[in-house]
């Protein structure tokens, strides 16, 4: 083959995966009319029905669906406390492996005539029918949050959240999840006056996890099913949706508030304060939802931590999006390295840290990192003060990230002073 020109490989073996790195996808737990037996990806409400069956099986997981996809989002991935029990506890008979007899004694137990089915295969399919269109009790917020744990760190990094729960003690569940398999937690404030919600907020501040949160409220009103109707959704639907579209083009330390949090779906809010109100909120860590020029829009953008505090420097919740961002790329990198060597001439070691510097790059010139230069923006240290004769003795390989993070502008301040037509302007 001469060049310039085209060259096609046949490959014995598919091109190696890397975990996924995209901050966009919202993880969900709730209860449905059906559900598949794994964590599911969903990518519209179309086939958020094909593979967990229409509204009434379970109104606020698809209210929460449909505001997602309605304000941009494009990746929902789903679980339920039935794939829990599905998967992780296996309760579920083997109708297979049943005789006749014992799927006739099943069948009677659920209302059905066991005589009205010819073959053995024809009774699981109407018990399996019947088991599906059973109702099933609502779960409760512990199983909800449970049912996050199917959402192993593989599956990459994203918002998670359970609609629906709205309580302290289950959203440290929540917080803890995030935690631990480096995402980001979009809670819902329970409606209510100023001092309920800031008295939530400063619960959740106290929770050894808060910098891996954000509370947000109030609940949004979004068009019913029914002409002339709405519905009332949390608002972390919302939210996940203007994350999930902002971040198709901006990094995720763009703060999704202000023009960059206006809602396209939502058409109200459930509550209004005052303004002294919103100001408290936003100081006990309640990200405030508000009607600014008509419509809907996110007005407030801070983790849980308090700003005072230990950890007050994670206080811009779009410095904990940049930070699971980082990690997520990190990791993937990190794992090219694994089972390397690590040579007496530093080329591995070199080739590391010149590959972390390059990951940080696109960060800082989108203006995520603060620096007038990438040198006072971030610094990645692999030389002899991390990698030391003793960690390469006992294999390993070793790189400290520092990042400055560019930080959001909560307050601005326009000034405006009169001058005389009799005076010139200062210069």
């Amino acid at each position: 083959m001469s060049r310039p020109g085209v060259e096609i490989l046949s490959r014995a073996e598919p091109l190696p995966r890397t975990a996924p790195t995209d901050t966009g996808p919202w993880f969900v737990a709730g209860d449905a009319g059906t559900a598949p037996s794994v964590p599911t990806l969903v990518r519209s409400l179309t086939d958020y029905v094909n593979k967990f069956g229409p509204r009434t099986g379970g109104t606020i997981l698809y209210d929460a669906a449909e505001t997602y996809f309605r304000e941009g989002g494009t990746l929902l991935w789903v679980v339920t406390p039935t794939m829990t029990a599905l998967t992780l506890d296996a309760p579920v008979d083997d109708l297979e492996a049943q005789t006749r007899s014992e799927l006739d004694a099943k069948a009677t137990d659920l209302g059905l005539d066991p005589a009205s089915y010819a073959t053995k295969a024809d009774v699981i399919d109407g018990i399996r029918a019947a088991e599906a269109a059973a109702p099933r009790a609502a779960s409760t917020p512990a199983a909800l949050v449970t049912a996050l744990d199917l959402f192993t760190a593989d599956y990459g990094p994203g918002q998670v959240s359970v609609p629906g729960v709205t309580t302290p003690t289950d959203q440290s569940g929540i917080l803890a999840h995030a935690a631990n398999h480096n995402r980001v937690a979009l809670l819902d404030a329970a409606d209510g006056d100023a001092t309920a919600l800031a008295a939530q907020g400063a619960t959740l501040r106290a929770d050894t996890n808060a910098r891996y949160g954000a509370l947000f409220a109030p609940s949004a009103i979004i068009p019913g099913v029914a002409g002339g109707t709405s519905r009332t959704v949390g608002y972390s639907a919302v939210q996940a949706g203007i994350i999930a579209r902002n971040d198709a083009t901006l990094n995720p330390n763009q703060a999704a508030a202000g023009e960059w949090g206006q809602a396209v779906y939502a058409q109200d809010l459930f509550e209004r304060y005052t303004d002294d109100e919103y100001e408290t909120l936003n100081e006990a860590g309640v990200n405030m939802s508000r009607l600014i020029y008509a419509g809907v829009r996110t007005y407030g953008y801070r983790s849980l931590v308090d700003p005072a505090g230990a950890s007050g420097q994670w206080r811009d919740f779009g410095w904990c999006r940049l930070n699971m961002a980082i990690v997520a790329q990190a990791e993937v990198i990190g794992q090219r390295y694994v089972f390397s060597q690590i040579d007496g001439r530093w080329r591995t070691i070199s080739a590391f840290g010149g590959d972390l510097r390059a990951m940080l790059v696109p960060f800082y010139e989108a203006d995520a990192l603060f620096g007038a230069t990438p040198e006072e923006a971030f610094q990645v240290i692999v030389d002899e003060r991390v990698n030391t004769p003793t960690t390469i003795a006992n294999g390993e390989l070793h790189a400290v990230m520092q990042v400055r993070m560019s930080p959001m502008a909560e307050w601005v301040v326009i000034e405006i002073v009169k001058v005389s037509t009799l005076q010139a302007l200062a210069a």
